[in-house]
């Protein structure tokens, strides 16, 4: 895999992994401290939840207006439908398990030769692997590792097929797992040193050679990133409010807040505190989101102008 080219304009597609702006950032500040000449730019754009499906109905009005002329994807954790692995195994589960590989097989080719019928540039990475074997103390969906490791296979044959490069995250941290301790408890997420090894991934599939571990918050101080990150976050947190729990995109701006508005009263969070602050949030940011936009791509254009 090439090194990204002189004034390049790289965008990450993926879930809630690409969306902690995390192995993001990583890539970033080492581009900006080591090619500063070449002028690139980059773009997050990670969806918590997200999925190829996501990825389809956000493409016009997220991914293409950045006008990428490289684009990272991951996805296919939340395509998975793993959840399911929680049930007891019957023929209905294992259909439903089914269909939503091939949903995503399906999706999958077609988001990517849309792409490259637009002349951007895919780079295919394989999906973080479920981490079953890592032992946390919290439940564990058994099969998951194999059930991820389809997913990864099916990138693969994608990337062959279509003559591709591919970042095989999948292989690499399933390696690494086993010894390092790379996941948060939920055997899903990458915590900051697995997002570490993810940076390393990419940019070793480069020909180059990651920094050693540091913080991100270290990182992105360094770099002069902390504004980029935090507006960034604002706006990722847009999409994925709109995807789990507005639901309804196509919707007018007013239906909208009057879901998130209902969503509130009636605290349909379940004590789970982070949809508590994206739908909060949503109501604050969404009347501004495209000044937020045009603030995230100025601060990236500042930074790199600096250089």
């Amino acid at each position: 895999m090439e090194l990204f080219p002189d004034h390049a304009r790289v965008a990450f597609l993926g879930d809630s992994i690409t969306h902690a702006n995390n192995f993001v950032t990583r890539v970033i500040a080492h581009y900006l401290r080591y090619f500063p000449e070449k002028r690139i730019t980059f773009r997050n754009a990670g969806v918590s939840g997200g999925s190829a499906a996501s990825s389809e109905l956000f493409l016009e009005d997220d991914l293409l207006p950045f006008e990428p002329t490289h684009v990272l994807i991951m996805l296919g954790v939340n395509d998975s439908r793993r959840d399911l692995l929680a049930h007891p195994q019957s023929k209905e589960r294992d259909d439903s398990l089914e269909e939503g590989y091939q949903d995503y097989v399906f999706r999958m080719e077609r988001l990517v030769k849309n792409l490259l019928s637009r002349g951007i540039k895919v780079i295919l990475c394989t999906p973080a692997p479920y981490a079953e074997f890592f032992e946390t103390g919290e439940p564990v969906l058994p099969g998951g590792h194999a059930l991820i490791l389809r997913y990864a296979e099916a990138v693969r044959a994608l990337a062959s097929s279509l003559d591709l490069p591919v970042v095989d995250f999948h292989a690499r941290l399933s390696e690494l797992y086993l010894d390092e301790p790379i996941y948060n408890p939920d055997r899903i997420h990458p915590n900051d040193r697995g997002q570490w090894r993810m940076a390393e991934c990419i940019l070793r599939a480069q020909g180059l050679r990651i920094d050693p571990y540091e913080s991100l918050e270290t990182v992105t101080e360094k770099a002069g990133l902390s504004d980029w990150a935090a507006v960034t976050n604002r706006v990722r947190n847009l999409f994925a409010t709109e995807w789990m729990l507005v639901r309804d995109y196509s919707a007018p701006l007013e239906r909208k807040k009057e879901i998130m508005e209902d969503y509130i009263a009636h605290e349909r969070w379940n004590g789970f505190l982070y949809f508590e602050k994206l739908s909060r949030d949503y109501l604050k940011d969404k009347p501004i989101q495209t000044v937020l936009e045009k603030e995230v791509d100025r601060l990236m254009d500042e930074r790199v102008a600096s250089l």
